[in-house]
């Protein structure tokens, strides 16, 4: 229904997403508006799961994130939402398939923040990749929609 938005980047989605919000009234979304903010949210969703790749679709994003696994779990900064997953700038040793919890707290009242699962698909120096494609659940899969979602819309806020 929306073609053009295949062509479109993170960022821009992210535009597109940021504009739809601004024209929200009181009682919501015109139809048009609706449709075209869920096809945007989906896009967006369907980059941010596909399988880890290319950088082409990279939002920047300076978020603080709490990063979790069995073994460890440190304070992070959150550096891009990529097509493939999340670039994660963090302490500690991450191993390559370690499932982790991301955390970010959306204010400073916000005890419990949002959660998502997602697995060390790639180390660097002083980062991880996270992705977010394998989902085993639907209340997974609705978490990781928040939890992206919400980033997109608070990219630039920190």
């Amino acid at each position: 229904m929306h073609p053009h938005l295949q062509s479109l980047s993170l960022d821009e989605l992210a535009d597109r997403l940021h504009d739809l919000d601004g024209r929200r009234t009181p009682v919501g979304w015109t139809p048009e508006d609706a449709v075209e903010k869920a096809a945007i949210e989906g896009r967006i969703l369907a980059l941010v799961t596909s399988p880890p790749g290319s950088t082409t679709y990279a939002l920047p994003i300076d978020k603080p994130i709490q990063l979790r696994s069995k073994e460890q779990q440190v304070p992070a900064r959150l550096r891009e939402i990529r097509a493939g997953g999340l670039y994660i700038e963090t302490t500690g040793r991450w191993v390559l398939d370690t499932h982790v919890e991301m955390q970010i707290r959306l204010h400073d009242e916000d005890e419990h923040g949002l959660r998502a699962r997602g697995i060390v698909c790639g180390v660097e120096r002083g980062a991880v990749l996270v992705t977010v494609a394998e989902q085993p659940s639907e209340a997974h899969e609705r978490r990781l929609q928040r939890f992206v979602l919400e980033l997109v819309r608070q990219r630039g806020q920190s």
